[in-house]
Order: structure tokens, then C-alpha cells, then sequence
């Protein structure tokens, strides 16, 4: 067993190897995969020692975060499960999504000297990980200030995601049968270029919308399904609660396409179904629909007519919109900058300039509008972003008025115009079309918390629980849910399961802090408040909380102090929350009119907010949440 595993691209290993050098020169037994042996299976080999290795360091560079960057992305992943990722930079770019919330230490330009400060502390980092610690590194979006999506969250509006809007009583938290579950796993690329790996998880991503839209099954998660991607159907089966499999390949030529599938029994993983269609590229959605029909066949689920409709709703026959549109998606789904969300958005117009009435490529606009309103650098710009992504959302669902994405997409943008009463409405729409479907029930979950529905909520984040398990994001909801029904205990529990899946995360560390100030124990809330960034907005306004109720009210002060340099009125949130919890009401009150007058997202919670609860019972409350649609 190797102390570190090394991952990264294999055009990077000349960069790559003074680490090396410099780990093992301080003791460390290091591994990169210039120890493969010849003949050896080499796969099997790095995924041995990736297993074994106390620390895994991922190179985060041009070409590693680019699309052939697959295996790196792979083993960061399994890394993260295991809670042995440590992220590394060798240039100026963001780690893919999923894989920016412990920072990227920079060794930009590091020439190998094992007295550089930045080595130093990437060797502090790499011991921390080996002891079964998370180091305290800044994420890249933390260390200078919070973008609106962030105070989305960090007001407890959202979690890390942006948050989308809510849903009724259309969508029950009941299971299916077990006979009516299914997961589809990513579609092995057999096209011999590494390039192509969008098109093949785009396909079986889009059958997962597909299947998901109807109402006798339930299809596993994104998420859930790429982590067991090498797991055998039986294995894959059981830990995704799912009694069926669905796998496939595709090949991809010249204007040629060849797409094979089977359907898998999770029990034993006997074929049940299989097939294999040579196909101009035109006919993919033809071809899709074909695998969806015979899948439902098989699992003798009813389809009917409107069972049809919803496979093929919001698609695109134009071969070149679908191959724009698969690129967008992509994009967004490994990066969620600013920049790539924008370079998504150039793609998605490219597609609907091909096909004006492709509904899933204006759904997909609308939903990167509404991440790039979050980091608006006015209320005004802001204001703009949201106003333009109900616009496209609007055009989808007018295009399609059975698919579940583009309501979503619509409640997302409502939601960030604090339209929650609206954004309820469009879920109960859209569910009628897709009760399973995940994104409406992520909107569930943060529409029925800012309504005062919480009981609701968690019914909700329960069921994403069960269709997407190994997700965070699941569980993040069903904690954050909790949280706001006051069930403190629960949402501490929750949010350690969500730690287990991905230890690198700070925001359930900051949930727990939250629970703990609840139950009155300031002293080990501020222990998790210490896992935060340094001068981030929660820790500081926690702190400075927990300060107060230690009667230490000169550091209280201090912590404020910090946090008004720092983020002045675009922390007006945290502000009140500070102030409601010493008990001083006016001050919180002119905080949260503040708030108002800046548009801070986190006012989407203040009907629930256990942090102004001594505030709670003063008329001005009352009358504050009038001015604000936060009723349902």
C-alpha cells in the first residue's frame, strides 16, 4: 500500500513528476502509474492502488479538466467516496463539477523546491488526509468573497446548488414497486476517441429523463448511476434500491451511429431484453424511444398514448441540435463557472438556431440563465438574468407541455425572483408530468421550506433519497429540510451520511453548527464552525452567535466587524440573524429591510428561520413577511 496515489493526465506526467520527487524525498511512498508493469492489467492495477492509498492527489490542469480528462474525473470521484481526495492545481482553472468544494491547492510554477511555501502546504494537506483529516483549505469561490448563488445558500435558501422552486400534493412520497425500478447506467463510448464520451452519457442520460416522465417507474439518479458505473448489474442493483438494469454501448461514425442495450434482472443479472440499432445520426431520438418502449415492455409497465408523448417530449430530430445540445449539457455538468456556463448557453442558442422548437434546449438555457443571475454583480444585472430565464423557460414549456425540465427550470427562475407562490404553482403543473422526476422534487424541497410546509419538504427529500442514494445532493435536502422543521437531531444525522459520501464538503459541517447553536451547545458548534473557510460569511455571522451566547460579546462584535468588511450589505441576512439572536430586535428589523432593498436570496427563508424565532412573535415580523411572497 502506497501512502499517496497520484491521478492525473498522462501529458502532464513531466509536471507532474517533481511532486513525485519531492513527496518521496520527505518520506512518502508515492504511486503514479509509471509503475505499471508491462502485461499487467492496468486498469485493475490503478484501481487496486487507488483504493489502498491513504491520500489520492488529483492534478487539476488545462487538459485534465477538459473533456478527455475521464479517468482523472473517475478516480477523483472514487476518491471522494472514500474520503482520500486532495486536490491540486498545476494551472489557473477550476476543477470540474463536483470537485470544487475543498480548494485546488495552487502549485502554479513550482519548480520543484521542497522549501516553497505552496509545496509545504500541499505536504501539511497530504499528511492531514493520511490521518483521516479534512485540511482547512479555502474552496476557489470562498476565498475572496460569496457570489449571490452562494448567499442563496449560505442564508439558508439553498445548498450549493441554486435552488429551485416547490411542488403539492401531486407529488407523494410514496415508493413505487419494486418491480417498477430501474437504473441506466453510462453508456460505454466504443467510438475509440475519448471526445465522444459526451455523446454516449448524454444518451443515457437523456433515456433516464425519459423513463423518469413516467408514472410507473422509478429511474435511479445521474449521480447514483455514474458512481456504480463498474459495479456488475447484480451489485450495481443492490445498492441502488433498484430491481433492473440498463446498460449499453454506443459507437459513433461518420453520420453513423450505433447504439446496444440490455435490460438486466438487479437480481442475478440475467439479460431480459437486448438489442443493437445501426442508424443514421438523425434517428437517435427514434432509437431512444425504441430502447424506452421495449424497456416499459419488458418491466410490463403500461405506456398508453400519453405514455408515448412524454418519451418523446422536448426533443429534436436535427442531428446537429441534439449534438450542440448533449455538448451544452456536458459542459455545464463538469463546470459550473461563469464562463462555461456562458460558453453552455452560445452552445444551446447554436441549437435552437438549428431546431426553434427544441423545448430541452430552452429548458437547459433557462436553467444556466438562473445559476448566472445567482453571481449578478447588481441587483439590477441580477433582476435581468432571472427576468430572461422565465422567458425561456416559458418558451419551453410552451413547446412542451409534458416535460417535467422545463416547469423546473420555469419554478428556478420564479423562485429567484421570490416568486414562491408562482414557482408552487408551476410545480404543480409540472408534476402531473414527471412526479419522479429529480429536479422537481429538488424544487419540492425549497419551495415547501420557504412556504412553511417543512413536513411536505421532507417527504420530498426522503424520496430523493431513495431514487438518487449515493447523491450528497439527496441528502443535503432531506437535512436542510429537517433543519427548518427543527428536527436538529435528524438533520445532524443526515448531514454526517452526506459527509460520508463526500467528505470534502463544508456546507453539512455548517448545518450541524446551526443544530448545535439550536440545542443551546455553543461550544461544539464552533468546533464545525472551524472546518469552514476563514472568512466566509456563515462562519463569520455563526461566530459571532456563538460568541454571544458564550457572553463574549467583545469578540461577537469582532466577528460582525469582520463581516461587514468583508461583505458589507450583501451579508444583511447574516446580520439579523446575529442580531435577532442577541435580542436586539431593531437592529435585526432595519437588517432584514435592508436585506429587502439589496434582494438577498436568503429572505426566502425568513417565514421558517429557526435563528429569528425570539424575533418571531413582534408585529414587524408579521409585517415584514407581507412584503415579501414567501407564503404559499
Amino acid at each position: 500500500m502506497s501512502d499517496v496515489f497520484v491521478s492525473y493526465k498522462a501529458e502532464d506526467r513531466g509536471r507532474v513528476a517533481p511532486l513525485v520527487q519531492a513527496l518521496e524525498a520527505d518520506g512518502l511512498s508515492v504511486w503514479w502509474d509509471t509503475q505499471i508493469a508491462a502485461g499487467s492489467e492496468w486498469r485493475r492495477d490503478i484501481q487496486e492502488e487507488l483504493d489502498r492509498a491513504r491520500c489520492v492527489v488529483v492534478v487539476w490542469s488545462k487538459r485534465s479538466v477538459g473533456p478527455e480528462g475521464r479517468f482523472v474525473r473517475d478516480e477523483a470521484n472514487r476518491a471522494q467516496r472514500r474520503g482520500t481526495y486532495l486536490p491540486i492545481r498545476i494551472d489557473r482553472v477550476e476543477p470540474p463539477l463536483g470537485f470544487g468544494e475543498l480548494q485546488a491547492i495552487s502549485v502554479e510554477g513550482w519548480k520543484g523546491s521542497r522549501r516553497d511555501s505552496h509545496y509545504r502546504k500541499l505536504l501539511q494537506a497530504v499528511r492531514a488526509v493520511m490521518g483521516g483529516k479534512t485540511p482547512r483549505t479555502i474552496g476557489p469561490d470562498q476565498a475572496s468573497g460569496l457570489s449571490r448563488r452562494g448567499a442563496m445558500l449560505t442564508g439558508g435558501a439553498a445548498a450549493v446548488a441554486v435552488a429551485a422552486a416547490g411542488g403539492w400534493a401531486l407529488l407523494k412520497p410514496s415508493p413505487a414497486k419494486a418491480v417498477n425500478t430501474i437504473a441506466v447506467l453510462p453508456f460505454a463510448n466504443l467510438s475509440g476517441d475519448p471526445h465522444q464520451d459526451y455523446f454516449s452519457d448524454g444518451i443515457a442520460e437523456e433515456l433516464r429523463s425519459a423513463l423518469a416522465r413516467l408514472p410507473g417507474l422509478q429511474v435511479a439518479g445521474r449521480i447514483s448511476s455514474e458512481a456504480v458505473r463498474n459495479e456488475d448489474a447484480a451489485t450495481a442493483a443492490r445498492r441502488l434500491h433498484v430491481s433492473h438494469i440498463l446498460t449499453g454501448s454506443v459507437r459513433r461514425g461518420p453520420g453513423m451511429v450505433r447504439i446496444s442495450s440490455q435490460l438486466l434482472d438487479g437480481r442475478n443479472g440475467l439479460e431480459q431484453w437486448s438489442a443493437s440499432y445501426d442508424r443514421p445520426e438523425g434517428n437517435v431520438l427514434a432509437i431512444q424511444t425504441d430502447i424506452a418502449e421495449n424497456v416499459v415492455s419488458a418491466l410490463s409497465v403500461e405506456l398508453g398514448r400519453g405514455g408515448v408523448q412524454a418519451l418523446t417530449a422536448g426533443g429534436t430530430n436535427d442531428p446537429e441540435a441534439h449534438d450542440l445540445f448533449l455538448r451544452a449539457v456536458t459542459q455545464a455538468q463538469n463546470d459550473d463557472s461563469e464562463s462555461s456556463l456562458r460558453q453552455a448557453n452560445a452552445l444551446l442558442d447554436a441549437a435552437i438556431a438549428k431546431d426553434p422548437r427544441f423545448a430541452r434546449a430552452f429548458a437547459a438555457k433557462a436553467r444556466n440563465l438562473s445559476y448566472l443571475a445567482d453571481v449578478g454583480r447588481s441587483p439590477e444585472e441580477t433582476q435581468r438574468g432571472y427576468a430572461a430565464a422565465v422567458a425561456s423557460a416559458q418558451r419551453a414549456v410552451s413547446l412542451a407541455p409534458r416535460l417535467p425540465e422545463s416547469y423546473a427550470a420555469l419554478a428556478d427562475a420564479l423562485y429567484g425572483q421570490r416568486k414562491i407562490s408562482a414557482a408552487m404553482r408551476t410545480i404543480q403543473a409540472g408534476a402531473t408530468f414527471g412526479s419522479n422526476d429529480l429536479q422537481l422534487l429538488q424544487a419540492a424541497v425549497i419551495a415547501f421550506v420557504a412556504g412553511g410546509q417543512t413536513r411536505r419538504a421532507i417527504g420530498y427529500g426522503e424520496r430523493m433519497v431513495q431514487i438518487d442514494p449515493l447523491n450528497p445532493l439527496s441528502h443535503r435536502r432531506l437535512y436542510y429540510a429537517l433543519f427548518y422543521d427543527r428536527q436538529y437531531d435528524a438533520a445532524i444525522a443526515e448531514a454526517q451520511r452526506t459527509l460520508k459520501l463526500a467528505p470534502a464538503l463544508w456546507v453539512p459541517q455548517y448545518f450541524i453548527a446551526l443544530c448545535l447553536m439550536m440545542k443551546n451547545n455553543p461550544q461544539e458548534a464552533q468546533q464545525y464552525l472551524n472546518v469552514l473557510p476563514a472568512d466566509l460569511t456563515v462562519r463569520l455571522a455563526g461566530e459571532a452567535i456563538v460568541a454571544g451566547k458564550l457572553g463574549d460579546r467583545r469578540r461577537s462584535d469582532q466577528k460582525l466587524d469582520q463581516l461587514r468588511s468583508v461583505y458589507g450589505d450583501a451579508a444583511s441576512y447574516q446580520f439579523a440573524q446575529v442580531y435577532a439572536q442577541r435580542g436586539e430586535s431593531d437592529k435585526a428589523f432595519a437588517a432584514l429591510q435592508r436585506g429587502i432593498e439589496v434582494n438577498d436570496p436568503g429572505l426566502n427563508t425568513l417565514r421558517v428561520d429557526p435563528l429569528f424565532d425570539p424575533i418571531r412573535a413582534d408585529p414587524r415580523f408579521n409585517r415584514l413577511l407581507k412584503q415579501l411572497d414567501v407564503g404559499a
